[in-house]
């Protein structure tokens, strides 16, 4: 299997219980705790993309590995128009619900594939790839695909290479088959180079770098 392909299967299998980091009704302490000491950094980088991308309304927003839907969403109830394409089917079943749910379907477009392959041609006001490149082997030509799709701001994080909880992280992504790709400083730096983006706010964000670059 492609790393595509593995990491569509893992999140199919995923999608409901990763979906339930966002919710926290029916959750216990110890449920409460876990979601907060190794999945918070879930949440807060959502809290963060609202914060940067605001205001929302009116905005094209592409949202690259958009998983459940659950930031699409977000942006789509503060009057984006939003394109979100993810690997995985169950998540894009799981967004489409969500946004019925919300009222916003009208405003969400959700595609199943990869990036760049599954959007339709167009350019955006935003574009977002957050929790995204974890399960990207070469991010450069994603990341130089969303610049020229883009004519405004790219929203991006990273996952450390060097942070205490990636032992685990990675022990129990190799267990799950699920392919893992975690970046130095230095290396996401590069990889901003490479693509183009020169202009960004470089933030660390709990266990990730969280880039807001404008061009």
């Amino acid at each position: 299997m492609s790393v595509d392909q593995k990491v569509s299967s893992y999140f199919d299998a995923d999608a409901q219980r990763f979906d339930a980091i966002y919710v926290d009704k029916n959750k216990g302490p110890f449920s409460r705790w876990i979601d907060e000491v190794w999945r918070g950094i879930v949440r807060r980088r959502l809290d963060l993309a609202l914060q940067v991308l605001a205001p929302l309304d009116g905005k094209t927003i592409l949202d690259v590995g958009c998983g459940s839907g659950r930031h699409s969403v977000a942006f789509a109830e503060r009057g984006a128009k939003v394109v979100g394409v993810d690997f995985a089917p169950r998540m894009i079943e799981l967004a489409n619900h969500l946004a019925a749910a919300g009222g916003v379907s009208a405003r969400c477009d959700f595609r199943t594939g990869a990036f760049p392959d599954a959007v339709p041609e167009g350019t955006f006001s935003a574009s977002t790839a957050i929790g995204f490149f974890d399960y990207i082997a070469d991010p450069i030509p994603i990341v130089k695909r969303m610049k020229e799709l883009t004519h405004g701001t790219v929203v991006m994080s990273f996952p450390k290479a060097v942070e205490w909880r990636v032992p685990f992280r990675r022990m129990r992504f190799w267990l799950k088959g699920c392919p893992l790709f975690l970046y130095s400083e230095s290396g996401v730096r590069d990889i901003l180079n490479a693509a183009g983006l020169v202009d960004f706010d470089w933030l660390v964000l709990d266990r990730d770098y969280f880039v807001v670059a404008r061009h």
